[in-house]
């Protein structure tokens, strides 16, 4: 009886991951959405209820899906499409010894989120120059979701933010479901820091927050090359976004020069800051509320000019660091 229940449970959670995949991906294709997707589930409750003992039909249940997700694995990813406008230019870097120039770096005029001048830089950085990282994490209200941006710092040259998001297609909208098939590519965006701070708050929704990372410098220089073979690979060979396993953080600690954590909070990243608190990664000599109240960045950012920008905020944050 157990063995039956346990069976009943894997062919359930089987059938509806296949559900899903017919309704955004078969049915994306070919068409007749609904009609797939109800028609392969009342296929498998008709295949148990007739069928004895459960063991036989979930084994061609296993058949089947094993058949689907042959077809599934080989949908491949597209570099052309009919792209959302912010997305169409993507970004790639030329490394020339201890020289970086990145090519499409944002750093548009904004009137808000979605009414901006859009104007791409090319942005050259020297690799001697490194001297910090900063995490920026953007959350819109949630406990559990946030949006993590890596910000370099280059002294004299400035700094430059990369940003892991969706490709959109023109008229996609983010939400979770459909972001685990295939149906978005996943980019870096590249930006000045006041693009990717003021964005986000001052013309968006969302709550910010920066925060030195503590790096050794080796780690540092790894982790800017390893987002430059990020950046350069993508502007040529296209990847799948998924919402859990190549999304704005998990591919982040996928890349190579950059340490995995089997951390739960890697996936629901809201919690991102304290996981890196916790792990030594950011400021330990103040409490992690302290620490995160004092990282605060919305009311620095209306009041912050844009000439000096990313240096107004951090000096406000050290002061403020300093009264507590």
């Amino acid at each position: 009886m157990l063995v039956s229940v346990l069976l009943l449970i894997v062919a359930a959670i089987f059938s509806l991951w296949t559900a899903g995949a017919i309704y955004y991906d078969l049915g994306d294709r070919v068409g007749y959405r609904w009609p797939l997707t109800l028609g392969w589930l009342v296929a498998v409750v008709l295949l148990f209820v007739l069928w004895q003992p459960v063991w036989q039909p979930f084994l061609v249940l296993l058949v089947v899906v094993g058949g689907f997700l042959a077809w599934w694995l080989r949908l491949k990813p597209q570099q052309y499409r009919d792209w959302d406008d912010t997305v169409k230019r993507l970004p790639r870097a030329e490394i020339t010894g201890d020289t970086v120039r990145i090519h499409n770096v944002w750093q548009h005029e904004y009137r808000t989120f979605t009414d901006f001048t859009p104007n791409y830089a090319i942005r050259t950085f020297r690799l001697p120059n490194l001297i910090a990282a900063d995490l920026l994490i953007f959350s819109w209200g949630s406990p559990w979701m946030s949006h993590p941006v890596v910000c370099f710092d280059f002294g004299p040259d400035g700094r430059v933010c990369f940003s892991i998001e969706v490709r959109f297609r023109k008229g996609q909208k983010y939400t979770l479901l459909p972001s685990l098939y295939r149906q978005q590519e996943i980019t870096i965006i590249v930006t000045d820091e006041y693009d990717a701070i003021a964005r986000r708050t001052k013309y968006g929704t969302d709550t910010g927050h920066l925060y030195r990372l503590l790096v050794t410098p080796d780690h540092l220089r790894k982790m800017f090359l390893e987002a430059l073979v990020a950046v350069n690979h993508l502007s040529h060979t296209p990847e799948w976004y998924n919402g859990l396993w190549a999304n704005c953080t998990t591919f982040f600690f996928r890349l190579p020069g950059v340490r995995p954590r089997w951390d739960w909070r890697v996936l629901v990243n809201g919690q991102l800051d304290r996981m890196l608190y916790d792990g030594g990664e950011l400021d330990r000599s103040v409490p992690f509320d302290v620490l995160e109240r004092t990282a605060y960045l919305n009311d620095l950012v209306t009041t912050a000019p844009r000439e000096g920008f990313g240096d107004h905020l951090r000096a406000r944050i050290a002061e403020r660091r300093a009264k507590e």
